[in-house]
């Protein structure tokens, strides 16, 4: 069983990224612009039928609803072109820089594939769990009469979710950490792949997601908190017993989102570059190594 390299892993993914960014660019920057225009207009009608659901406590309904639901997998399609890009560059299975790239060939439509298979896994993982634990919760409180605000069963309950969502984790990485190298490289069923290569490296894998995708993640945060402000994230943890007042609540916060979208889906597309290559290109070296093949751009 090999061993995840976590120093060299990190350290190319930050060479790479910042050493090749404009290649990067030249790579993303189309299949980018393309979610984020439409994710704009998606997601604006989105957030008003959301809203005014929560307002009227009818169902939400209508073309936003629909468009969203659509532009998810419109998305996921999207995503896995730029993935595949960026891992044959990194890879080294591409050269030279980039000024513009669209591709839509095989490799893509199996990534897309494979993150459309992780999808209906997770859907299913997340149902089966709370089948368990409402037939737990049935069963306490009719066959056991145990009541339902009874300190040990809401207990257990929570610890059954967080067994559930911890375990969900866990499957989400092994699965997907190397799903679009297995693609690129040898056309293979990228989830299967992922899965037997990561086998006994999932800190390891942890480790190098919070060493390149953690500072980013944590950069973007600040500049949400800065556009939306304090009082936005303020009423996030001021949920009240008044289940009426929360609604409304999240109401007004679906109206800020879209007021701000503009600026969050501009800060999005200028921060895109470094997110992906940081986030496939740690893969790319890391497939490489657990493989026995030589490492990518002869870095060792």
């Amino acid at each position: 069983m090999n061993k995840l390299p976590v120093g060299q892993t990190i350290r190319f993914a930050y060479a790479f990224t910042f050493g090749e960014i404009g290649t990067v660019i030249g790579l993303i920057w189309i299949p980018t612009l393309i979610n984020a225009v439409i994710g704009f207009f998606v997601a604006g009608a989105y957030y008003r039928v959301m809203a005014d659901s929560f307002d009227s406590g009818l169902p939400p309904a209508g073309a936003g609803v629909t468009l969203q639901f659509i532009l998810t997998f419109f998305s996921m399609l999207l995503l896995a072109m730029i993935g595949v890009a960026i891992t044959r560059q990194a890879m080294g299975l591409r050269q030279g820089p980039a000024f513009a790239h669209v591709s839509l060939g095989s490799a893509e439509f199996r990534t897309f594939g494979g993150y459309f298979g992780l999808s209906v896994l997770i859907f299913v993982f997340v149902f089966l769990c709370a089948l368990v634990l409402v037939g737990v919760t049935i069963v306490a409180t009719t066959v056991a009469k145990v009541s339902a605000e009874a300190p040990m069963l809401k207990g257990g309950v929570a610890l059954g979710a967080l067994v559930g969502g911890l375990l969900l984790v866990y499957m989400i990485i092994r699965l997907s950490f190397l799903l679009v190298p297995a693609v690129v490289d040898g056309g293979e069923f990228g989830l299967t792949r992922s899965w037997q290569l990561t086998h006994g490296n999932f800190w390891r894998i942890v480790a190098v997601g919070c060493a390149t995708l953690l500072p980013i993640f944590l950069i973007f945060g600040a500049a949400e908190y800065a556009v939306l402000g304090p009082e936005f994230f303020k009423q996030q943890m001021l949920l009240t017993k008044d289940a009426t007042a929360n609604i409304h609540q999240m109401a007004g916060q679906m109206r800020a989102m879209q007021t701000h979208m503009p600026v969050l889906m501009g800060l999005s597309f200028v921060i895109s570059p470094i997110l992906y290559g940081l986030a496939f290109a740690p893969a790319a070296f890391a497939y490489r190594a657990l493989t026995g093949k030589s490492a990518p751009h002869g870095d060792a």
